[in-house]
């Protein structure tokens, strides 16, 4: 079978050039995305699939990771960073520096040129039924609105592109914040209609998708400028009804929150929209070293167990970019506490009534390389190389690991967290890739059911009923809770405040890109960031000469000068250099830069 080289301008590429990025289609003949093509059965489908691609450049790579889980309260610095992303370091988070959301604005504007064009040339079609041309619009009209959504969220006002540039133009400019969101909801009810309640294929977009995204569009606009009356009510609303009729489109919660994230469940019934990666090369970046739509998700994440005694890399524990480390504040909220903030738990049952922590964290690795990196050829493939803990150890346990026969293992407690060396997030852990540095071949979530319920909760705070909100954050955290222990979970009514519920999305959903915007959401961005008991300062990790048998080659540092960098005008990203250069003037930067 031939391919189609469906060519994909993006408005943010035809400013000045006509760049233009590739993607491969399994159909054909060759052919080119013009309007002729896109009135063309092949072409609008054709067109939907490229829409669609677009999803693979924002949901898995490092920029896809660094726009939204770095610089917040729940990570600090890696070993390596982006665009000064992590600590708002001034030099590089620049509109002329900051590559990753440049990045971002080139994928999402390129992706809305596409989508405008299947949406401006699909009522030419003929050969396709009318209900296939209303699906492939409704879902079209969706994916637009998740592109615009993302945008605004980053950038504020941003142009409105809405028809399909074939052509360079430089007569661009940004519109109103409120223009954006009315059209990003009228795109979202139109779809309703019509967009299937299940999916054809995994990875196509549904009813629920368009409910879920309603409601947490509604939720993100209360607190903008472009907030309405009733967006607290609406996002109530949508979210309720995805709540009430999940059976409808196929949905439901796991009842383990580790089943949620277990390699081959990414289509899962919790499961509402997601970016597709394969192991096919023709679609994916897979070989670890051509870039460009790779998925890295679960290298960002992974610390560097490759430089401790008795380890090497390996598929099994993946190739560890140490992008993001957890702050202390993301890996004690796990910790059971009473309603005044009291700790209930203590010890070695740190973190075990509620599950997500050891069920979502590699604290433990296995030997894999007995005497690598210093250690011992007495080692043991299969036992314990290194352990984190997650609380501090008397040094008569620490001599005893050390003692331990046939050979020790490295302990790191939370005072020797580094940027290279920290408990991993393994939800995105990919067993299935070709080669120890080939990047992953896993569907990524971007949304699922249980932040549906989270949603759902926090509208009806703002709306005065926190009776319904608790109602709505007890489900989550009952799944969460060990057995036996689940209603240990729950809270009252009482204890709904914007700090919990913050804190419980940060428990449920870390690393799965949302962290940033929702503390601009709620407008705590720059208290919790500045808040050094939540986000730590660069510091040096001190080994002491007493501990130093313990604790062999882990000097370093943790933390970051976030708190010391970040300036109220962080809210908002840089609009690209490049794109105010193209329009010569007429697409403005945001203030600050």
């Amino acid at each position: 079978m031939k391919k189609i080289v469906l060519v994909t301008f993006g408005a943010s590429l035809l400013l000045a050039t006509a760049s233009c990025k590739k993607d491969i289609l399994d159909e054909n003949p060759q052919s080119i995305l013009t309007p002729s093509f896109l009135s063309t059965p092949q072409g609008v489908e054709a067109g939907v699939t490229g829409v669609y691609s677009g999803l693979r450049q924002l949901y898995g790579n490092d920029s896809g990771f660094f726009t939204t889980e770095a610089g917040t309260d729940q990570f600090t610095n890696g070993i390596s960073a982006s665009s000064g992303l992590s600590d708002y370091n001034p030099n590089d988070l620049t509109p002329v520096n900051d590559g990753s959301h440049s990045f971002i604005w080139t994928v999402c504007y390129s992706s809305i040129n596409t989508a405008n064009g299947v949406l401006q040339y699909s009522t030419n079609v003929q050969g396709l039924t009318p209900a296939r041309v209303a699906q492939l619009v409704a879902e079209t009209k969706l994916l637009r609105a998740q592109y615009y959504f993302v945008l605004v969220q980053d950038f504020g006002d941003v142009p409105l592109m809405l028809n399909f540039v074939d052509a360079p133009t430089k007569d661009i400019t940004r519109a109103p914040l409120a223009d954006v969101y009315t059209q990003i909801i009228k795109d979202l009810t139109d779809a309703l209609g019509t967009v299937a309640d299940k999916p054809a294929q995994p990875g196509r977009v549904t009813r629920a998708t368009a409910l879920h995204l309603l409601a947490k569009v509604y939720l993100t606009r209360a607190t903008s400028s472009a907030k309405q009356a009733d967006d607290y009510a609406n996002a109530a609303k949508y979210a309720k009804e995805l709540i009430d009729n999940q059976g409808r489109y196929g949905l439901g919660l796991e009842t383990d929150p580790a089943t949620v994230f277990v390699e081959g469940n990414e289509n899962g019934k919790e499961v509402i929209f997601n970016a597709q990666f394969s192991g096919d090369a023709t679609f994916n970046r897979i070989d670890g070293f051509t870039f460009g739509g790779e998925n890295v998700a679960g290298f960002n994440f992974r610390s560097r167990y490759d430089l401790l005694p008795n380890m090497a890399r390996d598929i099994n524990y993946g190739r560890p970019f140490a992008r993001h480390c957890p702050t202390h504040y993301l890996e004690d909220s796990y910790i059971l506490r009473d309603a005044s903030g009291k700790a209930l738990e203590t010890g070695a049952q740190l973190r075990t009534t509620d599950t997500r922590y050891g069920k979502w964290f590699t604290t433990v690795y296995l030997v894999n390389s007995p005497g690598g990196n210093s250690g011992s050829s007495a080692a043991v493939i299969g036992d314990t190389a290194a352990w984190y803990p997650g609380r501090e150890l008397p040094t008569a346990k620490l001599a005893q690991i050390a003692a331990r026969k046939p050979v020790g293992y490295q302990v790191i407690p939370p005072s020797k967290y580094s940027t290279q060396f920290f408990p991993t997030l393994n939800k995105f852990d990919s067993r299935n890739r070709t080669s120890v540095n080939g990047f992953s071949t896993r569907p990524n979530i971007v949304y699922r059911l249980a932040e549906t319920y989270l949603i759902a909760a926090e509208a009806y705070f703002y709306l005065g009923n926190s009776t319904q909100a608790a109602t709505y954050i007890n489900v989550v955290r009952e799944r969460a809770g060990a057995t036996g222990k689940k209603a240990q979970m729950d809270i009252t009514s009482s204890q709904v405040t914007l700090d919990f519920i913050l804190d419980e999305r940060m428990r449920e959903l870390v690393g799965e890109m949302t962290r940033w915007y929702d503390l601009k959401r709620t407008g705590q961005l720059l208290v919790r960031v500045r808040n050094p008991n939540i986000s730590p300062p660069l510091t040096p990790v001190v080994i002491a000469a007493s501990e130093a048998i313990y604790f062999k080659n882990l000097a370093g540092t943790y933390g970051s000068n976030a708190a010391l960098n970040i300036k109220d005008y962080h809210v908002l990203r840089p609009i690209p250099q490049t794109e105010i250069d193209r329009t010569s003037g007429k697409i403005t930067q945001n203030p600050g830069y």
